[in-house]
């Protein structure tokens, strides 16, 4: 009876999630330029150019010269060179690139390049222009 009333929980609870009626919109809901920053800010795009590429496993790592042309500077913040992860893109040594961070990871192993990564970036909505 307990293993049943647990399924009959877990039903409604997709039947919930699985609702794709749009919801009106109240006045709290409503976006605002400022909710438009804020997001921006939550996934910030990085932009430069690419100085090594590595196909593996359906990604392509990229290595990145950052540039920082328009972006506020921290002030003694350095920016480096630094490893991103993408979708496997066409992409080539070059190439100028800007991308959204989705998560950075430490001491990545990739166990198809037989590599450890310092830092790399996960990161998302690449657009490359051809130098």
């Amino acid at each position: 009876m307990k293993k049943l009333n647990y399924i009959f929980v877990l039903l409604i609870l997709l039947a919930f999630t699985q609702c794709n009626e749009p919801v009106a919109k109240t006045h709290e809901q409503t976006t605002t330029p400022q909710d438009t920053i804020h997001a921006e800010q939550v996934k910030p795009f990085y932009q430069g150019t690419i100085m090594e590429t590595l196909d593996a496993g359906g990604y392509t790592y990229l290595k990145i010269h950052e540039n920082l042309e328009g972006h506020k500077h921290v002030e003694g913040h350095e920016h480096n060179d630094f490893w991103v992860a993408v979708t496997t893109t066409t992409a080539q040594v070059g190439d100028e690139v800007r991308f959204q961070k989705e998560l950075v990871t430490e001491q990545f192993y990739s166990k198809i390049l037989d590599r450890t990564f310092d830092e790399l970036m996960f990161a998302s909505n690449l657009q490359h222009k051809v130098k």
